[in-house]
């Protein structure tokens, strides 16, 4: 605990981001990422991967940007760098990580701290006493602006769709009263987010949790989740497994594990799913 604490001080965000937990949530996951390194890897491979395939389809490479990119766990950094004259990781949170890669391909590759819900700082100033029904509209009203940079050729959407709205709703004063406020707010984000990518001139590439399962040492499927509905997408061209939480990161009794959609468009057409 203390390690993590003394994560969040390193990072690089907005007061209202740390007010909305997000600092502590970043180091949450950098901590588990350590502890869950090998049940990580697939995942983290296949994200860049998917990446990667969604570069190739760009026929120009000007500009990359990565939205939600953290430590870049799952970001072929050194790779889209040399594929692109420059590459923008945007975050709310900057860790010392990203900063430490600015710094390695200083001149191509650039940090900056963005909201891409556009409605967090106003959520924070009101977290106290905004409503349930207030912050819902809010996040399906808020517009983030253009993109970090100008338009990209390549915007990537990193595994934080389901997040977008989640953190933050927690830490609503109404949550306490209200269970279902969070999962209210992440799918509100989450709709106005793909609204938001919808409009980006260049190849999108979206990765993001499908579904959310439970699932017994033996291998059954305790209770599955599914995300993709509630989110409004349409079939992934891709889709993996995610070893989030392995016994007992979660749970005793079960790993919690995140199925993985990945949604490329623009460009040229379609590819072979991962395994």
């Amino acid at each position: 605990m203390l390690r993590e604490f003394l994560r969040t001080l390193n990072v690089d965000c907005p007061t209202w981001a740390r007010q909305l937990g997000l600092a502590r949530e970043h180091a949450a996951i950098a901590a588990r990422h350590e502890r869950a390194r090998a049940a990580w890897a697939p995942h983290l491979a296949a994200s860049g991967e998917t990446i990667l395939a969604g570069a190739a389809r760009c026929p120009t490479r000007r500009r990359g940007l990565i939205i939600g990119a953290g430590d870049c766990l799952d970001v072929p950094v050194a790779e889209l760098v040399d594929q692109f004259d420059e590459v923008w990781l945007a975050d709310v949170v900057v860790s010392p990580a990203a900063r430490s890669l600015a710094r390695r391909f200083r001149g191509r590759l650039r940090c900056v701290s963005w909201d891409a819900t556009g409605a967090l700082a106003r959520l924070a100033g009101g977290r106290r006493t905004i409503t349930p029904a207030a912050a819902r509209l809010l996040f399906e009203q808020a517009d983030p602006g253009p993109p970090p940079g100008g338009e990209s050729d390549l915007v990537v959407s990193a595994n934080c769709l389901s997040q977008l709205g989640l953190v933050p709703g927690h830490s609503l004063s109404a949550a306490e009263r209200d269970k279902k406020l969070p999962d209210a707010c992440a799918a509100a984000a989450a709709r106005r987010h793909l609204d938001w990518l919808a409009k980006r001139s260049g190849v999108r590439v979206l990765l993001a949790d499908s579904a959310r399962l439970d699932i017994a040492p033996d291998g059954r499927v305790l209770k599955r989740e599914n995300l993709r509905g509630r989110f409004g997408l349409r079939a992934p061209d891709r889709v993996w497994r995610w070893q989030l939480a392995p016994i007992p990161e979660w749970s005793l009794e079960f790993h919690r594990v995140h199925e993985v959609g990945a949604w490329i468009d623009g460009a040229t057409t379609s590819m072979e799913p991962i395994q």
